[in-house]
């Protein structure tokens, strides 16, 4: 007879999705930084770290494809926070900034979905495309706010799984 497997916990399962979550979003965060470049004036054409401005735009929006779905299961893992979100209770020492990065993520995905899906090329797209570049880079502030507010449960974590084992 075979053991049965034991299920992860709820921390466990919600640090892998953390672990699978964190290079994409990251490289999300660094491709937008690089198409703000381009947005800001720089020729499409120009190259950046070998690559021009045309590829690092879709390999950013390709980037989010994959990302959103992860964020969103990291969202699904935290279903009760965003209920007491919903109902204004949130608690917890780092609500507050949680709070902030969930609805400047949410506004970055808005913005970016109306900028190159619904206004394209016009004034507003442009406008949305200005707004989405701002919020990305709050985006970037606040992400390493709540990485750091989670370090010492992600170093445990990371400890218990890929610890040394006695």
């Amino acid at each position: 007879m075979s053991k049965p497997e034991k299920k992860l916990s709820k921390a466990s399962q919600n640090y892998f999705i953390n672990l699978i979550s964190f290079l994409p979003f990251v490289f999300l965060l660094l491709s937008g930084l690089i198409v703000l470049r381009y947005h800001s004036g720089t020729d499409y054409e120009e190259f950046s770290l070998g690559i021009n401005g045309n590829l690092w735009l879709k390999i950013h929006r390709i980037t989010a494809l994959v990302v959103i779905p992860l964020i969103a299961l990291h969202l699904w893992m935290h279903k009760h926070w965003l209920k007491r979100l919903v109902t204004l209770k949130t608690k917890g020492k780092f609500g507050g900034t949680n709070m902030t990065l969930f609805f400047i993520f949410l506004f970055c995905i808005i913005t970016a979905f109306l900028a190159w899906l619904v206004f394209e090329d016009t004034k507003l797209g442009e406008a949305m495309r200005e707004v989405h570049s701002k919020l990305g880079l709050l985006l970037i502030i606040f992400y390493v706010v709540h990485v750091s507010n989670y370090f010492k449960w992600l170093l445990n974590m990371t400890r218990k799984h890929f610890g040394k084992k006695k």
